[in-house]
């Protein structure tokens, strides 16, 4: 019974959550929508365990909507075509980037060997974090929650960020977002472009790839 209520309350809540973040500069509808169930659900139940087994249902469905993300790259497969080798050169070094820096900044604050590795694909979307964290040692439910922060937090500020650079084509900004910030980012753009979320959308697929990639000799160490 808690696992459908869990279930109705964080669908209704994202639903009011998409208006609101509108009126809201750059707040994400995920950011307001986990506020709202966490607080709701903290007041009038609190049995997390329950909720967890409600919100695996919906976690399942994580796998098939990061595919649907594939859809605007379908329609831009001409433009593709003339850039593919920049955008491989591209998503290989900031998914290089993005591991370096975060095993460098657990290493400056000494965050421990597990919270590392629990921290190093935070810059792929969750179901290959998730894996990828399980295969390194690490905790597949802080990749988890690393993992949604990087995209909350990306999507929210790399937009503005890009442009105040002086960043301002289509795919750049899409390939720039989609490595860094996976399918939170990607899902963001669709508000503002097709091109951006197309470039977004084949970033976050070769990230996801060479990130895996990355990791092989990880799975050694």
């Amino acid at each position: 019974m808690l696992g459908a209520m869990a279930i109705c309350l964080t669908i209704f809540m994202y639903i009011c959550a998409r208006p609101l973040s509108e009126r809201l500069f750059r707040i994400q509808p995920i950011l307001i929508a986990a506020a709202g169930v966490g607080l709701i659900w903290w007041l009038f139940s609190g049995d997390w365990q329950s909720y967890a087994k409600g919100g695996s249902y919906i976690s399942f469905w994580l796998g098939p909507a990061t595919v649907a993300l594939a859809v605007p790259l379908a329609k831009q497969l001409r433009q593709l075509a003339r850039v593919w080798r920049a955008v491989a050169a591209g998503v290989a070094a900031g998914s290089a980037a993005s591991m370096l820096s975060a095993w460098m900044l657990m290493k400056l604050l000494d965050g421990g060997e597990t919270l590392t590795r629990s921290i190093l694909s935070k810059s792929v979307t969750t179901p290959i974090s998730v894996e990828l964290t399980a295969g390194i040692g690490g905790n597949p439910s802080l990749a988890g929650l690393f993992t949604a922060l990087t995209g909350i937090v990306g999507i929210s500020i790399a937009r503005p960020l890009l442009k105040g650079a002086g960043i301002t084509d289509d795919w750049a900004l899409g390939i720039a977002i989609g490595t860094s910030s996976h399918a939170i980012g990607t899902a963001g753009l669709l508000r503002h472009s097709q091109e951006q979320a197309a470039a977004s959308s084949l970033a976050m697929i070769l990230s996801g790839i060479i990130t895996s990639v990355y990791f092989i000799p990880l799975q050694y160490l």
